[in-house]
């Protein structure tokens, strides 16, 4: 047994050093002790080592959801601060797991990527600016970052040198140590390296220590349903449990791409939630997948989920054997630590993907962006960006994705010639010959697009024209774009031309009998789809041409009649 899971307890244990010393950081973000860090750490490992199916993920407090926490609660802080924090932790994994339950966690789907760039590059501002007291001991406090920014500058004069000499050798030491060896634990050792550092040189009279641990590791307490307090704090703990999910999802999608296991979203989402609510009896706050943690977990070896369980039994070793010795670290340090985890997140190259790729996507990243950095609390953030790309998703969808197609053939031809309405070699007199044209439908066509529709369709017309309205690669139609569809068959029928439906499956077939349409364009006039492209249309355009040579030898014999 030892030997089958010794990778597992390596992994565990190399998890640990980095969990450790970052989520003693992470709780700094939420001003308050270390020690809930720790409580967050070891209770959510354990935990999910049951629930989890991942052999890989490690859960814990995360930068975004931690900052995200923060942002969404920091007017409640005070005497009952920590109850709060548990209560919507609470409420997170119950959210997090009633989702999961109805089904209905393919929400977090319609969030676009350019909305979770946004907020993860919005959360690093954040963090950065919650640490500027910790790092630089001025004084700050307001809502955003403009407010902060102002405090820091009215109170420069209030800076400790000290503190931030420290926290700059903290910053320099973590990008330093993996370029000398890229295992080695840089925060871990960091921690250590600064910690002797300032001791022995006195450092530490002068500078803020995060104090004295408590030696209990287990601190249940039950939570407190404040029914008054749920009110104002429920929407913030729903679309924190929203960016969990987001940010769970994004950690399993990397490891699919890294090794051969199955996501399997419903039963890590339904964990998270177990796990976040579990937690929030123990000292904990809220918790997601580690991106950190998790590649650091499967680059050490890890090869079953019982990894993170011997993470967390790591962490209970560390404060048994060296909670005296955590007394002495110095805030700053841990600040540090914070600030070097923010700057990880910024991915510049991401942002300039996200800025050029269309104009919709630079929309919803730079709205997102600053609504993050300025709005007082995050999950403001969240729900404005989610609307934000509603707009531009309803925008688009006004845009009916339809070609104006025209054919032409010669005598000698074996085939058609389709061109679009506006391809450069496209002839005047060809075009507007009495000739089919092709109006090729594509996609989802909704109601929203069927202004854009209808004037593509008025501008295409043409009397005494055949149309042929090409349906193979429509997925979805609506009775909107139908009643649009039937008035264009009617000016196309009083105008001495004839309408052909084509590339009809059978589903479309079954709905145009039910309402009626088939009356109107005659069963005769419909294709059904067939497996080489354009079959159908060809077969509609051959008849269209046999047509027009009827009706013009029948026009040719009555003018012969008359001049006889």
């Amino acid at each position: 047994m030892f030997k089958k899971y010794s990778g597992d307890m390596l992994s565990g244990l190399t998890t640990a050093t980095i969990a450790l010393p970052q989520n003693m950081a992470y709780a700094l973000i939420l001003g308050i002790n270390p020690i809930y860090g720790i409580y967050a750490s070891i209770f959510s490992m354990l935990t999910a080592s049951i629930f989890n199916f991942s052999s890989y993920v490690i859960v814990g407090p995360t930068n975004m959801i931690t900052v995200a926490l923060y942002s969404s609660l920091n007017n409640f802080q005070g005497e009952n601060y920590l109850q709060v924090i548990f209560l919507t932790t609470f409420l997170i994994g119950l959210f997090q797991f009633l989702l999961v339950s109805f089904n209905l966690s393919e929400l977090i789907k319609y969030i676009s990527h350019p909305v979770v760039v946004a907020l993860s590059h919005g959360a690093a501002i954040l963090i950065l600016f919650s640490q500027i007291e910790n790092f630089t001991g001025v004084r700050v406090s307001g809502s955003n970052v403009i407010t902060k920014s102002t405090q820091f500058i009215s109170n420069i004069s209030e800076l400790n040198y000290l503190n931030l000499a420290v926290g700059a050798a903290t910053l320099f030491l973590i990008f330093v140590i993996p370029l000398i060896k890229k295992s080695l634990p840089e925060y871990l050792i960091t921690v250590v390296l600064m910690t002797i550092l300032t001791t022995t040189a006195g450092i530490n009279q002068s500078i803020p220590l995060v104090g004295e641990i408590p030696k209990r590791i287990i601190d249940f307490h039950l939570i407190s349903l404040d029914w008054g307090l749920i009110g104002q704090v429920y929407t913030k703990a729903f679309s924190i449990a929203l960016l969990g999910l987001i940010q769970t999802m994004a950690v399993l999608q990397s490891l699919a791409l890294k090794t051969d296991e199955e996501p399997n979203f419903d039963r890590e989402f339904k964990s998270q939630g177990i796990t976040n609510m579990v937690i929030s009896f123990f000292s904990g706050f809220a918790i997601s997948s580690s991106f950190a943690k998790t590649f650091a977990n499967l680059s050490a070896g890890a090869k079953h989920r019982v990894s993170q369980f011997f993470s967390a039994i790591s962490i209970v070793f560390f404060i048994l054997f060296f909670r005296t010795y955590l007394a002495y670290i110095p805030v700053s340090v841990l600040a540090g630590l914070v600030i070097a985890a923010a700057i990880g997140i910024l991915d510049f190259k991401e942002v300039i993907r996200n800025l050029k790729t269309t104009k919709g996507d630079a929309l919803i990243f730079s709205s997102t962006f600053i609504a993050t950095i300025v709005l007082p609390n995050i999950d403001q953030a969240i729900y404005f960006g989610v609307l934000v790309s509603l707009v531009v998703v309803l925008q688009i969808s006004k845009k009916a994705d339809i070609d104006m197609l025209y054919y032409d053939k010669k005598d000698d031809d074996q085939g058609y010639h389709l061109h679009h309405v506006h391809h450069k070699k496209a002839d005047e007199s060809e075009i507007s010959s009495q000739q089919a044209r092709v109006v090729d439908l594509k996609g989802a066509v909704h109601f929203s697009a069927a202004d854009d529709l209808k004037d593509q369709l008025e501008e295409f017309f043409e009397p005494n024209t055949d149309f042929i309205i090409r349906l193979r690669n429509v997925r979805r139609i609506d009775i909107t774009i139908i009643k649009v569809l039937e008035e264009f068959i009617d000016q196309v029928q009083e105008n001495g031309g004839e309408i052909m439906l084509t590339g009809v499956n059978e589903r479309l077939l079954k709905m145009f009998r039910k309402i009626g349409l088939t009356d109107k364009v005659g069963e005769g006039n419909i294709y059904l789809s067939e497996t080489e492209y354009f079959a159908a249309t060809n077969k509609a355009l051959d008849f269209s041409e046999h047509e027009h040579e009827k009706k013009e030898n029948e026009s040719d014999e009555n003018k012969s009649d008359e001049n006889n």
